[in-house]
């Protein structure tokens, strides 16, 4: 699922798409696009 995020998402959008989850506060891709190897860490 993350490597989804990161393929259909984070490396064709641009930084400033904002999106809203439902279980957080809204984002940008921009701001999250940092934690995506967190994530990955974490097996998300």
């Amino acid at each position: 699922m993350i490597n989804d995020v990161s393929s259909r998402l984070s490396d064709v959008l641009p930084d400033d798409t904002w999106f809203y989850p439902g279980h957080r506060d809204d984002s940008t891709l921009g701001e999250q696009k940092p934690r995506i190897d967190e994530w990955r860490e974490r097996g998300w």
